[in-house]
């Protein structure tokens, strides 16, 4: 009885990592539902494996079993992020949780809406760490940027509304 109260240790304090909501949407030339599947079904063929992998170039991306995993040449799985929600063709929501074990887990949400004559907007809603000033504990965080533009140009390219 003596730990109750005062004596009891006092666990150690973690920071929450501090955030930024990134939002961004192109316009493919495609009906929703062959948006949608060359997201899922065909991400081993367009996402950048060079710049956004954790096993490097020789390995693949795919969606197995209610995640998002990396695929190395030695057959290792890496699970990147559980399928929270999968909405064909209009939504699928990506758990997070590779490189959050310093930061939680987050939510990457993947709109294909409609934009008229065969045409769909996808727009990827997520929250991503933002790096420390020192680099300490810095993770993998994906370039949602740039995998938006590798998945576009797979796509037959983002179409230009002005």
């Amino acid at each position: 009885m003596s730990n109750l109260f005062s004596h009891a240790h006092e666990p150690d304090y973690v920071a929450p990592h501090e955030s930024e909501e990134f939002e961004e949407s192109i316009v493919l030339g495609v009906p929703a539902n062959e948006a949608f599947d060359g997201f899922t079904d065909g991400i081993h063929l367009w996402w950048p494996v060079a710049e956004q992998s954790v096993a490097g170039e020789a390995s693949h991306v795919a969606i197995l079993r209610d995640h998002l995993v990396e695929e190395a040449d030695d057959g290792e799985e890496i699970i990147w992020a559980d399928v929270a929600d999968w909405e064909a063709p209009e939504f699928l929501r990506l758990h997070w949780t590779l490189g959050q074990s310093q930061h939680g887990s987050s939510d990457v949400d993947i709109h294909f809406e409609d934009a008229g004559e065969d045409r769909t907007r996808v727009r990827i809603l997520a929250m991503r760490p933002v790096p420390s000033s020192d680099g300490a504990g810095d993770d993998f965080v994906c370039d949602w940027s740039l995998i938006l533009s590798r998945y576009a140009r797979f796509m037959g390219g983002a179409l230009k509304l002005d």
